[in-house]
């Protein structure tokens, strides 16, 4: 299972909320959990199977058009991906995704969801700085994430 996990983890920029589809394998690896698998998990390696070989295309990166961010949270995971129109609509240049730990786990969504919207800016910042980004998510209250002044919004 470490096996399959480091190989797909090395390909999961390629694969769509990788963390999520990977999450219910993750948890199996934790320290003082009983390993047993159940069909939650197969059905997991099967997804993954299926998302590493059958991923849309990602295109290159053209510097001068700008670019488009969508980004999204669960309960477990938050993902996101980069894209860009060269023409042919808007097409993935990359993916993003994290699984929550400790306290994120306790987020509300909002905070979820400007956490994704983070560490894409953060991750792609070589893509995005001098150029248009537009940001699509789920939740309206990261619209407002710049007038955020609890302690906790502050440390993102």
């Amino acid at each position: 299972l470490q096996q399959f996990l480091g190989f797909a983890n090395y390909y999961n920029r390629f694969v769509p909320q990788y963390a999520k589809l990977a999450a219910p394998l993750t948890n199996l690896l934790k320290k003082n959990t009983p390993y047993k698998w159940d069909p939650k998990h197969q059905e997991a390696v099967e997804l993954l199977k299926q998302a590493l070989t059958s991923s849309p295309v990602l295109i290159l990166p053209d510097p001068k058009r700008n670019y488009v961010i969508e980004a999204d949270a669960s309960d477990q995971a938050v993902g996101a991906v980069l894209m860009q129109d060269q023409g042919n609509g808007l097409q993935p240049i990359a993916y993003l995704s994290k699984k929550l730990h400790g306290e994120e786990l306790n987020y509300p969504i909002h905070y979820k969801e400007a956490l994704a919207i983070i560490i894409a800016f953060k991750a792609w910042r070589y893509y995005l700085e001098g150029r248009r980004t537009t940001v699509y998510t789920s939740a309206y209250a990261c619209q407002l994430y710049g007038r955020f002044t609890t302690p906790s919004m502050s440390n993102f």
